[in-house]
């Protein structure tokens, strides 16, 4: 089965502060017209430069919500914005789950951005045209809560967009979180290091029906959906989900596409099978907790109970 939606990116960089161009420069990815040499003086000078802004450095965004276009400020030591100003994502970040997106969420629909950093994908789903329902952001690492609210609040989608400080998990309470490196890989400590920061379940939030879960909380996927099989079974939403068997242990990558797949769930890879100017495709490839390992190089799967596939996604299952 293979989806289409109509390619669209309601972002672009204006101005780019030399730290920003610096951490595209160091990069093949960030530039590809970068030499070895360029790299590596790009990176020499990057990283103590990084290490000692203490203060916010400003880039200029231009957004495009719904037919206006709104001018904000993006922290640039924010790493994860390299989502806008990378070579390697000028036709997309991550298309496949975009695409997924805006095909199959409808305009009056409740999107949960779980591990959102910035708000790529609420802002995303926000700026759609017709987009007129909700969306839950959750993103419990300090520095990058207040990227997030930020943004909402400079673009004017708090009334669209509610931003939750805490983590999702399997229990309610308090742990501790650390960032060894950006804050792309703030992730949960499994010892008493890190900053404290709150966490909540799925099923103790108390949310009306839900159409699509994106999570990406850097191997707390099979937690956050433990936490939250009342609530699964209850609304039955679709959910996109990084589930990285080689990076964070078969056991528990596996153990929680079995609990879906007893829940009603149909899992698969999503595909992105086509590219253009006007047009991304992606295509859903079946598959079971069982031959998860024959599908090792998609790190993100998808989910979609049974008794909702007609509905969602016309897709007949054999």
């Amino acid at each position: 089965m293979k989806i289409r939606a109509s390619r669209r990116n309601p972002f672009s960089v204006s101005v780019l502060p030399l730290l920003g161009r610096l951490h595209r420069n160091s990069f093949r990815s960030g530039n590809s017209k970068s030499s070895s040499i360029g790299r590596f003086l790009s990176r020499l000078f990057f990283y103590p430069l990084r290490s000692l802004s203490f203060a916010p450095v400003l880039g200029k965004l231009d957004v495009i919500i719904k037919d206006s276009t709104h001018t904000v400020f993006f922290d640039v030591r924010n790493r994860q914005f390299s989502a806008i100003y990378f070579d390697v994502f000028s036709g997309g970040y991550e298309p496949e789950f975009t695409t997924i997106i805006d095909a199959l969420l409808p305009d009056d629909g409740v999107f949960l951005d779980v591990g959102s950093n910035w708000g790529f994908f609420s802002i995303f789903l926000a700026s759609r045209i017709d987009f007129r329902g909700h969306i839950h952001a959750f993103e419990p690492w300090p520095a990058t809560h207040l990227d997030l609210l930020s943004l909402i609040e400079s673009l004017g989608l708090r009334s669209v967009v509610t931003c939750h400080r805490e983590a999702l998990s399997d229990v309610s309470g308090f742990a501790n979180m650390k960032s060894p490196g950006h804050s792309g890989l703030a992730h949960i400590s499994d010892n008493q290091k890190g900053k404290k920061i709150r966490t909540t379940t799925l099923d103790d939030m108390e949310l009306s029906s839900v159409d699509l879960i994106k999570i990406d909380a850097e191997g707390l996927e099979d937690k956050i959906l433990k936490g939250g099989q009342r609530f699964l079974k209850e609304y039955k939403p679709m959910i996109l989900f990084e589930n990285r068997t080689k990076r964070f242990g078969d056991d528990n990558c596996l153990e929680v596409l079995f609990m879906l797949e007893e829940m009603g769930y149909k899992l698969f890879a999503p595909h992105l099978v086509h590219i253009s100017d006007q047009e991304n495709q992606v295509e859903f490839i079946p598959l079971t907790a069982g031959t998860r390992s024959n599908f090792a190089e998609y790190p993100n799967l998808f989910a979609c109970h049974l008794s909702e596939l007609s509905k969602k996604i016309n897709l007949s299952i054999k």
